[in-house]
């Protein structure tokens, strides 16, 4: 009975640490000469990972800036294609993450974006409430590697996403390309057939 009620709460604490992390992935267009910014709600002094790629859109590149509760600028880049980023909160708040396309003055651009938010340190908060034994230890490092597992699938559906647009825009190139081939090879040999026919024409004069 005994054995049975602590399986049961080392079930109950893996899936509490397994939950403890929040993931938000989603992708959106950003369009020409236009900024814009996601908006995530961050308590203070834990640790987020900024995941983002752009997808679909000209060269691929994009300008990212975080920018803190109390308006300072934490991260900024400059025509960044993709990026993963770590950081501790210094204060409670709503975080900005904001995507500049205003240096492109025609093409729209596609980007996924993921935010992952945890303890630093998830072993502290039950370390707290009493002495840690050997297994909890080991279920505590797993669900950071579960955590870790999400992640990266997550990197590689973003990274999937841009090899498939690519793969797409690349047929439609080469489907155009071979249109544009036939349409010259019909007209040369039309005009090689006008041509011979009015070589070998016998004028007669009347």
């Amino acid at each position: 009975m005994y054995i049975k009620a602590q399986f049961l709460m080392l079930c109950f604490l893996l899936v509490a640490l397994v939950g403890h992390y929040q993931v938000d992935a989603f992708s959106f267009k950003v369009s020409a000469k236009v900024e814009e910014c996601i908006f995530e709600e961050i308590e203070a002094d834990i640790s987020y990972t900024v995941m983002f790629q752009v997808t679909q859109g000209g060269f691929n590149d994009i300008d990212f800036t975080i920018i803190t509760p109390d308006k300072r600028v934490q991260y900024q880049g400059q025509r960044e294609t993709e990026g993963t980023k770590t950081f501790m909160s210094s204060v409670a708040g709503v975080y900005r993450f904001c995507f500049s396309n205003k240096m492109s003055s025609l093409t729209d651009k596609v980007v996924s974006f993921m935010v992952v938010k945890g303890e630093t340190t998830p072993m502290t908060e039950y370390a707290k409430k009493g002495d840690v034994g050997t297994l909890e230890r080991l279920i505590i490092a797993l669900s950071d590697s579960v955590q870790a597992v999400k992640s990266e699938q997550n990197y590689f559906r973003m990274r999937e996403a841009v090899h498939r647009n690519t793969a797409e825009s690349t047929n439609r190139r080469v489907l155009w390309w071979s249109v544009f081939e036939t349409f010259i090879l019909i007209a040369m040999s039309v005009w090689q057939i006008y041509y011979l026919r009015r070589f070998f024409e016998v004028k007669r004069a009347v």
